[in-house]
């Protein structure tokens, strides 16, 4: 997780502060607040604006007695934010996205001649683990559809001798050419 910088404004009733804001893959950025007293459902609700761009929504969740965490777009990365909760007006930095992580989409089809080729890349948040499933867009020209693919952690060609001549992990389909 990034953690990035933040201020409050003075606060008309001060029962909130804003203690950090961090960007978590996957859920985009993350506002954590201190808070003393009670807070309504109605009370949950803030917004955010993206300096010299666009408003959000903030959804608010209270975690415990004294935290209430905020979450909003995943889009928001690397600005500086103003929100309104809890009463009060806050400016924040929001850390910038960490870069995704990308594997190639090797697989095998009859339009490829049953040749390892490589349909990738596929981006995501989080690193990928041993055995997560993958669906993607198979490229045939006769018609594209949705192919099954598995993440590999190790080189795969012990289980598919040649022609695989790709070596290191990526998704693979979990088969291999006769």
């Amino acid at each position: 997780m990034l953690v990035g910088t933040a201020a409050a404004a003075p606060k008309a009733a001060g029962a909130a502060t804003l203690v950090s804001v961090q960007y978590v893959p996957g859920k985009g950025p993350v506002f954590t607040f201190s808070v003393s007293g009670k807070f309504s459902k109605a009370d949950l609700k803030g917004s955010l604006h993206v300096e010299g761009g666009a408003d959000y929504n903030l959804h608010c969740t209270k975690v415990d007695e004294s935290t209430v965490k905020c979450s909003a777009s995943g889009k928001i990365s690397g600005v500086n934010v103003s929100l309104t909760w809890g009463g009060s007006k806050y400016w924040a930095f929001v850390p910038e996205a960490p870069a995704p992580f990308c594997y190639s989409i090797w697989d095998w089809w009859e339009f490829t001649d049953y040749e390892w080729t490589d349909f990738g890349p596929h981006c995501q948040e989080t690193p990928a683990h041993q055995w997560d499933e993958l669906t993607y867009t198979v490229p045939d020209p006769n018609g594209s559809y949705e192919g099954w693919v598995v993440f590999y952690a190790v080189d795969v060609s012990d289980y598919c001798p040649s022609p695989v001549l790709y070596s290191g992990p990526a998704y693979y389909y979990p088969g291999c050419p006769e």
